[in-house]
Formats: C-alpha cells, structure tokens, sequence
C-alpha cells in the first residue's frame, strides 16, 4: 500500500472518533472523507528555502503536526499528508516528469482524490529584502478560496501585529489543479532575523496553529449550512 495511503488511515483511526470511509473516484480502495487537509509544503530531499542550519520543511512539519492536534480538538475530520520528512514525489507513480512536479502532482492528486472541504498549503517564506517579514495568504481565483484566505490572513496578521492583504496566486500548481478551496498559508519570512526565530519557537508555533484553527472556524461557520 502506497505510504501516503498509510498514514491517513493510521492518523485518523488514531487520533479521530467515529471516522468513516467513502468510496472515492476511479473505483480506488475506500478512502477516508475529510474536512480539511493538511498539506505540509517540501520533505525528504526538497528541504525548500533554508537559512544556514534553519530549514523549511522541518518548520512546517512542526507547525502542520501543532495544527492537526488543534484542529482535531475541534472535533474536525483531518489528514495530513505527511508525518514525518520525506518527499511526497517518491509516492508519485502515476504523473509524468520530474520529481519537483511529480511532488505538486501528488498532492493535488491527494486531495482531489479524498475530495476534502478545504486544503490548507504550509509554507515560509523567503526575500531577498531582508526585512521583509510576516504572514502572507495566497488564494485562488474563487470565492471560497478568497474568503479562506481573508480569515487566515486577518487572523495571522493579529499573531505577528501587521495589516497584510492576501493576495491571488495564478503560477501556483497545487492552486491551480486542487479543485476543492485551498489556499497556501506562507508562515512568515525566513530570510528574516526576526521572524526566523519565531518560527523556530515552539510556542509561536503553537499560536500559528490556533490563530490557522481559529481561522478554520470562522470559515465553517460562514459557508456551512446551519442544522
């Protein structure tokens, strides 16, 4: 069985109450539903953007497992697609070229597979002006997407004191290809002395993950039907 395959079953039958199963296209084997996925931006030999011993990918692993935790809390149905550091395009054998696409593929293929609410794309950032700093929400061209972005961003601009706008990402892969709403959350600026450190920091990272849950809520509540 396919790793990613593994996990999600694993995570949700350990951490998620009465999960369920549904049958997904193409006649696949039963897949969990999902409220939301976690997509944990690089792993394995894609380190992402790095500054000195600081890498990416391990900082979004550690903030994406802080907001699994949190939104399981809450009572949402979640998969993360990945739990430890590797590369998702080494579970790629399907697309075509190379590993970076065959990594883009896989999760958009993931998620379109499981067919979750919402995706949520972890990411840092990096400028070559190095005070650049701050949270940065990317959407897509629909107004799920804008309006998920809007309450992520408003939500992480209160946890780093800052007024930035979410802006609309057209060259992204998993933006483009994803159908359900997603959006990609860049944590802030590693190419930044101060935010750096903050990312690193266990309990900034556990305020991203409950500033990202509230977030979450407040999107639910807006566009689920009341019972």
């Amino acid at each position: 069985m396919k790793k990613y395959l593994l996990i999600i079953l694993l995570t949700l039958f350990l951490c998620v109450p009465n999960w369920q199963l549904v049958s997904a296209a193409r006649n696949d084997p039963l897949l969990p539903s999902a409220d939301i996925i976690l997509d944990v931006g690089h792993g394995g030999i894609d380190s992402g953007t790095m500054v000195g011993k600081y890498e990416e990918k391990d900082m979004n692993l550690a903030i994406a497992k802080k907001t699994y935790k949190a939104l399981v809390k809450r009572g949402y149905r979640v998969i993360i697609n990945r739990t430890e550091d590797y590369a998702l395009s080494d579970d790629n054998r399907w697309s075509f070229g190379g590993r970076h696409r065959k990594d883009l593929a896989q999760r958009s293929g993931l998620a379109n597979t499981i067919k979750p609410k919402i995706m949520l794309s972890l990411h840092i950032n990096w400028s070559k002006k190095s005070n650049t700093r701050g949270p940065l929400v990317i959407y897509q061209n629909q107004s799920d997407s804008i309006l998920l972005a809007n309450l992520l961003q408003d939500t992480l601009n209160n946890v780093y004191g800052m007024e930035e706008l979410p802006v609309l990402g057209k060259k992204y892969f998993v933006l483009r290809f994803t159908k359900c709403p997603s959006v990609i959350v860049e944590l802030g600026f590693l190419s930044n002395k101060t935010d750096r450190k903050l990312l690193n920091d266990s309990h900034h990272q556990a305020k991203l993950a409950k500033a990202i849950t509230h977030a979450v809520d407040q999107y639910f509540s807006m566009t689920q039907p009341k019972s």
